[in-house]
């Protein structure tokens, strides 16, 4: 009788061990939650995040892409966070998993606050937010909102973007811009909603529940043509939340990513992650070595702090100017005037000649110190006497007007339309084809310098 017990034990023993081989092991693993829309799981998987992103951040290891109602609930309501925990419960129990980090993006940031401060509530299918909360062992906010975005207070209060690009509408659910959680992430709501305990987490805080509080924090939107910091994650992203961050939507008062000022998104957390080149859109996409880092951090290895992280040098883009043939000299006509103008050009002698050329500028985004974009006064194309054919200097309203304007680019660092086309002015045209111009040229007619308007050749 003795034996037959010892035998049943070690057969039972055996059984366990062979289970746990054959996949019940247990797995520490990641979910990624996205910020607002209603996004479902596949839509959230290739439109929010990108597969490849993904693959990055989640540094190996078993993942869960969360999709959820993220427009049309706020992220205190059930119909936000009640998703969530419904999604990950039968992923821990079919993939025996121990212990996730939580990545999160923007408005991502407010249904993760709320289960960590309301660990006792209960899912619509049933499951306490507890049996989640219990087993996360970090959570890494990218971008989050954690004081609201004063672009809330803008749309909920006139209902319009204005001019602003479709690409940052879909920052906050892609048309119906009075949704649940857009009203949320107005600055006063958001206000209410951090000391009255809707929302856990405090000023200057680095844990929340227990649970280690990561930021990863973008401070300014590059939109420079000449920049490939511009063109990861897509470059009309980028126009969209520049032009947010020029009209200051992005914050009243600090830096800002376009779309969530550095006060918001660094209200608590340990910010691992403070960098002047990642805009919103690009802090989700794994821009500028933000992947990489990010999945550092997942598998809690060391990483540099912000002040001393490198980043891998840029690739050369082509410049807008150089689809107008700007680097070359030689004389062409103006369309507005039919005049015979001369093109300046620029020669590398000319790069560094200590002026700020104006071809240069175009053509290859620098002229000895001087650097587009900008708006300063030693700017050629904001000098009222090169315009006396026009009665405004390089209004915005040529954007996107079918002319590759070189004052816009000196101004902005781009080109093009914020509407909903997102056209750019200043693509290169195929072989043999052509596009319009307006750039700085001394017209031999008037003896002047204009601003005139050329056809260029390809």
């Amino acid at each position: 009788m003795h034996m037959h017990s010892r035998t049943g034990w070690l057969q039972a023993a055996l059984c366990a061990v062979l289970l746990g081989a054959s996949g019940a092991q247990a797995a520490v693993g990641v979910v990624f939650v996205h910020g607002t829309g209603d996004q479902s799981v596949g839509s959230a998987t290739s439109g929010y995040w990108t597969q490849s992103a993904i693959d990055t951040m989640r540094n190996g290891r078993p993942y869960l892409i969360i999709g959820y109602p993220g427009a049309t609930c706020a992220g205190f309501s059930q119909c936000s966070w009640g998703p969530i925990v419904d999604q990950i419960v039968p992923w821990m129990n079919a993939n025996n998993i121990t212990s996730f980090t939580v990545i999160t993006h923007s408005n991502g940031s407010s249904p993760i606050r709320y289960m960590l401060g309301h660990t006792g509530a209960v899912s619509p299918n049933g499951n306490t937010v507890d049996s989640v909360t219990s087993r996360i062992s970090q959570v890494i906010f990218s971008a989050p909102d954690l004081k609201g975005t004063p672009l809330a207070n803008q749309v909920t209060t006139s209902g319009s973007f204005l001019n602003i690009a479709n690409s940052v509408v879909e920052f906050f659910g892609g048309g119906s811009y009075n949704n649940p959680a857009v009203v949320q992430q107005r600055l006063d709501n958001m206000s209410v909603y951090n000391s009255n305990g809707t929302f856990a987490g405090g000023a200057g805080a680095t844990t929340v529940g227990g649970k280690p509080i990561s930021v990863v924090r973008g401070k300014a939107v590059y939109a420079n043509l000449f920049s490939s910091d511009a063109h990861c994650g897509g470059y009309l992203y980028s126009i969209g939340l520049k032009a947010a961050a020029l009209l200051g939507w992005g914050s009243f008062s600090a830096a800002t990513d376009g779309f969530i000022g550095a006060d918001s998104s660094g209200y608590f957390g340990n910010i691992i992650i403070d960098d002047a080149r990642l805009n919103h859109h690009q802090s989700r996409r794994g821009c500028h070595n933000s992947g990489y880092l990010v999945g550092q951090k997942v598998a809690s290895a060391p990483i540099p702090a912000p002040g001393n992280q490198t980043y891998a040098p840029e690739t050369n883009v082509a410049a807008a100017g150089q689809a107008c043939n700007n680097y070359y000299s030689g004389y062409a006509t103006d369309f507005m005037t039919n005049h015979t103008v001369w093109k300046y050009g620029c020669s590398s002698s000319m790069l560094t000649n200590g002026y700020p050329e104006p071809d240069c500028l175009i053509a290859y985004g620098y002229a000895s110190s001087y650097k587009v974009p900008s708006t300063a006064s030693w700017n050629p194309y904001l000098n009222p006497a090169n315009y006396p054919t026009y009665s405004t200097v390089c209004p915005d309203s040529w954007h996107g007007d079918g002319i590759c304007d070189a004052c816009l680019v000196a101004k902005y660092g781009f080109d093009a339309t914020t509407g909903s086309t997102g056209a750019n002015d200043c693509v290169q045209a195929p072989p043999g084809g052509s596009n319009w111009c307006g750039a700085l040229a001394y017209d031999t007619y008037w003896g002047v310098h204009n601003y005139t308007v050329v056809r260029a050749l390809h």
